[in-house]
C-alpha cells in the first residue's frame, strides 16, 4: 500500500481521537498535510484496506477485552464497526459484501 498524505492524516487523527491531550504535538504536520492535497489522493483500495484493518483491530480488541473483562473497551471495541458502516453504507449492500 502506497503512503500518501490521506493515509498518514488519518493514522495521525485516529491516533488523536483516542490521545486528545496530545493534539497540540503534531500541528505543524497536519497542517503540512493539508495544504496540497485533500482525499483525493486516496486510492478506492487504501481506503477499503483501513476499513478492513480497522474492523481486524475492533474485532480483535472485542475479543481481548472481553477475555479480560475490560467492559469499556469492549463498547468502544463495538462502536468502530458500527461507525465504518455508517460511514461506507453506500458501498456496502446489506450481505456486507463489497459491491
Amino acid at each position: 500500500m502506497p503512503l500518501t498524505r490521506s493515509l498518514t492524516r488519518r493514522t495521525a487523527e485516529a491516533y488523536l481521537t483516542h490521545h486528545p491531550h496530545e493534539r497540540d504535538s503534531p500541528a505543524g504536520l497536519l497542517s503540512l498535510l493539508d495544504c496540497a492535497y485533500g482525499p483525493a489522493d486516496q486510492a478506492p483500495a487504501e481506503e477499503a484496506h483501513q476499513v478492513i484493518d480497522a474492523t481486524l483491530d475492533s474485532v480483535s480488541g472485542i475479543a481481548y477485552d472481553s477475555a479480560h473483562g475490560d467492559p469499556e473497551l469492549v463498547e468502544r471495541g463495538r462502536r468502530t464497526p458500527a461507525r465504518l458502516r455508517a460511514e461506507h453504507h453506500d458501498f456496502l449492500p446489506p450481505t456486507g459484501e463489497a459491491r
